[in-house]
């Protein structure tokens, strides 16, 4: 079988742990489901889009913080989201949301896309995910080993940006079972956990741990994402992940993969990440890389290296600042396959908490495809003018919103982004990357709603 390696990669390292996989001898306390990437930095909320809590240090923490921090107030109380179905406090439990939204282009481009904006890329009303999740969480607070596992299910248009080749889609890439371009289903997530306090190894199906934005819609403060997210790192992978606690303040990642979102491909070859987060008192900072053989635009697979730095600092109860870097390389990646490719660009994201209602917040954006061979349609359908395009040059975007969340279980989140291009078009029939063609720059307007179930 192609994927032998990974059977044998998870053999070794479940063997090497030494230690018999057995219950832990209490059950497990059931928290809701965190949507963010495995041992990344915090997102600007814990489960809903809005981030309607406080910012406050982190639940991971080292204990230390507890001597610099003042005494701490009476915690005020919350409400929990109404669930649909019972969640109980060990076991599997069932979860999920539904994520609808509509998007204004200023330009109004005939074909009706955004350009190369994602997950919002058309300027319309969308249902971009109905997602559910079935879990069960290892606990993280004992020293037995535990066992537990999570499968997501994604209906929506959004999912065309989480398919797996060997999976939804063939192992050449093409369509399998989703016919429709704007509505399919997709699995991004389907693994087995096994853990204790100081390590969690995950077997399967899962997202990857670079990047700082996420695929599931409450994860996120802002509608549309970042291109860096979208074209500068993978967004799930098959094989073992794995996450041993160091210390209090240090985190280490390491995994074996089936490189870039695939289960099998053209050329199977297994990928390397490794990386770390360190958490300090009011300060969470993220490193993580990974290293394979991935496809060319040309066609041959050659080594590809991609870190993400994504840096957290929360200034107050209100205030919460988020740095990312990413950057990428491949070894004749470029679009003649004679010199090598590379990608990288700078977020930075600022938050306020106004009410227990209210949150505002800002993303401004530099990325640079240096050779053309990331940012391109991605929506394969008639009248996709920018299926195939590659653009070489420095793309950027400024984005403001409010999350508005009147209950536990209602998000609306709105917000206005402005993008534009400095560079040329190296490929493909689009001179420029927004209006059908014809434009460097776009006005976005948008607003949807996450509800919790």
């Amino acid at each position: 079988m192609k994927v032998n390696w990974l059977v044998a990669a998870t053999l070794t390292i479940v063997a090497s742990i030494g230690l018999p996989l057995v219950s832990s001898a209490q059950s497990p306390s059931y928290t809701i489901a965190d949507y963010e990437q495995p041992n990344a930095p915090p997102a600007p909320e814990p489960e809903v889009g809005a981030g309607l809590q406080p910012l406050t240090r982190s639940a991971d923490a080292p204990a230390h913080c507890a001597a610099c921090e003042a005494p701490a107030e009476e915690e005020e109380a919350t409400c929990d989201p109404w669930r649909l179905f019972c969640q109980k406090e060990c076991g599997w439990n069932i979860t999920g949301f539904v994520n609808a939204g509509w998007t204004g282009n200023s330009v109004s481009p005939a074909s009706g896309y955004n350009g190369p904006v994602t997950f919002n890329d058309r300027n319309e009303g969308m249902l971009n995910q109905l997602y559910l999740i079935g879990e069960k969480t290892i606990d993280r607070e004992t020293c037995c080993w535990n066992w537990g596992g999570r499968v997501d299910v994604l209906y929506g248009t959004d999912y065309i940006f989480t398919q797996s080749n060997g999976w939804e889609l063939t192992p050449a890439g093409t369509a399998k079972w989703n016919s429709n371009p704007y509505y399919g289903l997709a699995i991004p997530q389907l693994y087995a956990e096994v853990g204790n306090e100081n390590n969690s190894i995950k077997v399967g199906h899962f997202y990857t741990v670079l990047g700082y934005e996420v695929v599931p819609a409450n994860g996120n403060f802002f509608y549309s994402h970042a291109y860096t997210m979208q074209y500068g790192e993978p967004f799930t992978h098959w094989g073992v992940l794995g996450s041993y606690k160091a210390s209090d303040e240090i985190s280490l990642n390491y995994g074996v993969v089936n490189g870039w979102d695939a289960l099998t491909r053209v050329q199977d070859d297994p990928g390397f990440i490794a990386g770390f987060t360190w958490t300090g008192c009011e300060d969470v900072l993220a490193f993580n890389a990974i290293f394979g053989n991935e496809p060319t635009v040309t066609g041959p697979y050659t080594d590809r290296y991609t870190h993400s730095l994504v840096y957290t600092r929360n200034f107050s109860e209100d205030w919460q600042y988020i740095f990312q870097h990413d950057f990428g390389s491949q070894v004749a990646g470029d679009r003649a396959g004679a010199g090598s490719a590379q990608w990288y660009g700078i977020n930075q994201y600022l938050f306020y908490t106004i009410n227990d209602c209210w949150k505002a917040g800002f993303r401004g954006e530099w990325f640079r495809d240096n050779d053309g061979v990331r940012v391109t349609g991605l929506r394969p359908s008639v009248g996709q003018p920018l299926a195939g395009s590659g653009f070489a040059g420095n793309f950027f975007e400024i984005t403001g919103g409010l999350n508005y969340a009147p209950t536990a279980n209602l998000t609306v989140r709105g917000e206005i982004r402005y993008d534009w291009f400095d560079g040329v078009a190296n490929n493909g029939n689009a001179a420029l990357p927004f209006d059908d063609g014809t434009r460097s720059d776009q006005l976005l307007f948008s607003i949807d709603l996450i509800y919790l179930f």
